[in-house]
């Protein structure tokens, strides 16, 4: 047996390997492919539970590993290694979803980009909200392919490590990452998988948070998830631009002519009379055999041989379809007319107006209005941490809250937790949890001093460390000054000086999570 079959049978990752091994068996790829994607395979194993302890909302593992089994089973059907060098997530492979290729140079965590974009698919939208349908899907799409890339990206089995250069899109990561933590990793994975073809999502969105949350924060929520698709949707496709521009336009005009009631119903009333006339026309030609023949004539004159009328039967039935569209209209016509009509599409177009003129379709300079959700976020984590009752229900608020901080959102690498208009909301937020922790017997107090406790245990939100569990505190004061050392179980993670003007009580060693 040569060297590489020699190496493809020696990782062993339980049933998940055998079970990957006997779909490659009857894959036409190449030894090296096959060791490839075994080893993504392993590292995905080796960091999965510290993946899903620092981020909370994410897969099962075994769910998982058994959906990119399946992508690689029933939708990659060629798997092309290449070498060459590249700068940027986006030069590293590219995917064929027609011909199920991939093209990628060899490691783990391009192939692993590469099979999760295979999977993707466009959304199923309501018709009135169709103008979002790819915006959405955009969105969702690459932001769950870069939540779920994370597993190899930042994730070494023993260590955790925000890789920014291997982020393809920050603000939209960052932007995902706050809504699955809003809206939970079912409902984000509900939407994308299309579970409901019938539900409206963004309807389901807002119902969520506003029974989570409130009303207020709910629709302000759900008003910037679609403003952020629209914009980053433009950034990268620049032609949607004039959609959106000129969509804007017909509203404004909609609402410009609905606020002169006058002119308003003049207008309506002359499409009445245009319909009208419409109807009699047709009634006139189905009435009359000569005029209907002539009708036929002149439509199949017109028309290309492939769209041409079958005969004059089939003309009828069109005509009759036409007659009854016009019918329709002039129904709508009569509710617009109506007062109560006449007020709700006020509202309508007001409401479509106030959205559509918020949007930043020149998308210069998105990090304000990134950093307003990111307070709006926080101030929902606040609501929900008040509302909690039991441990269990706090416990998790640790590691988003830490999680959180450390999201980068600009290409510089600055981390959330340095922007200085967010610095007082996560002090707010976290003065917050360690409050409620401390009623409901979460944490151990390392002193009754409530200023220096909270300086103690906030510098965990700064730790690395994977399982906050593990976390023993160990204080001792040398030369009138107080340290704190911070132990995963019996390592070191790191030291601390901790201002305090007082002298106070310290308990010697603490594990700080009772």
């Amino acid at each position: 047996m040569e060297k590489k079959e020699k190496k493809l049978h020696k990782i062993h990752l339980k049933d998940y390997t055998n079970t990957l091994e006997k779909v490659l068996v009857n894959k036409n790829f190449s030894v090296e492919t096959k060791n490839l994607l075994l080893s993504m395979f392993y590292k995905i194993e080796n960091a999965y539970a510290d993946y899903a302890k620092t981020k909370i909302e994410v897969y099962d593992k075994a769910e998982f590993l058994d959906k990119l089994i399946k992508i690689i089973d029933e939708k990659c059907k060629e798997i092309e290694l290449i070498k060459f060098e590249a700068t940027t997530v986006k030069d590293k492979y590219e995917v064929d979803k027609n011909l199920g290729k991939i093209t990628t140079v060899g490691n783990e965590l391009t192939i692993l980009n590469a099979i999760l974009e295979l999977n993707q698919k466009t959304l199923c939208i309501p018709e009135e909200e169709a103008l979002l349908e790819e915006p959405i899907t955009n969105f969702l799409n690459v932001g769950m392919k870069m939540h779920e890339a994370e597993i190899i990206r930042d994730f070494n089995g023993w260590s955790w490590d925000n890789t920014i250069k291997e982020i393809s899109n920050i603000p939209l990561n960052l932007i995902f990452q706050t809504y699955i933590y809003l809206l939970g990793y079912n409902f984000i994975t509900a939407w994308i998988e299309n579970k409901s073809k019938l539900a409206d999502y963004l309807i389901l969105m807002y119902e969520k948070l506003k029974e989570s949350i409130d009303e207020k924060r709910a629709k302000k929520l759900t008003e910037l998830f679609c403003k952020f698709v629209i914009e980053l949707d433009v950034i990268n496709n620049k032609t949607h631009k004039e959609k959106w521009e000129q969509l804007r336009l017909e509203n404004n005009e909609q609402l410009e002519l609905l606020s002169n009631k006058s002119m308003y119903l003049e207008q309506i009333t002359k499409q009445k009379k245009d319909y009208t006339k419409q109807i009699q026309k047709i009634d006139k030609i189905l009435n009359d055999k000569d005029s209907l023949n002539k009708e036929y004539e002149l439509r199949n004159k017109n028309l290309p041989n492939k769209e041409k009328i079958f005969s004059i039967r089939h003309l009828i039935i069109r005509l009759e379809e036409e007659r009854q569209d016009y019918v329709n209209k002039i129904k709508e016509c009569n509710a617009l007319i109506d007062p109560k009509g006449y007020v709700s599409r006020k509202s309508e177009i007001s409401k479509k107006v106030d959205f559509l003129n918020i949007l930043n379709l020149e998308a210069k300079n998105m990090t304000q209005t990134i950093i307003n959700l990111c307070s709006l976020f926080l101030e929902c984590i606040q609501i929900k941490i008040e509302n909690a009752q039991i441990k269990q229900e706090i416990m998790p608020y640790f590691y988003i809250i830490r999680y959180y901080r450390f999201l980068p959102i600009d290409e510089k690498g600055t981390l959330l937790k340095d922007i200085p208009k967010l610095k007082v909301a996560f002090e707010k937020t976290i003065a917050l949890l360690l409050e409620k922790a401390s009623k409901l017997d979460v944490i151990d107090e390392v002193t009754l001093d409530k200023d220096v406790n909270y300086q103690i245990i906030h510098k965990l939100f700064d730790s690395k460390m994977i399982d906050l569990n593990n976390i023993i505190l160990k204080t001792n004061v040398e030369d009138g000054k107080l340290y704190v050392t911070y132990y995963d179980v019996n390592i070191i993670e790191n030291t601390y000086e901790i201002s305090s003007e007082k002298t106070v009580t310290l308990k010697k060693k603490v594990k700080l999570f009772i």
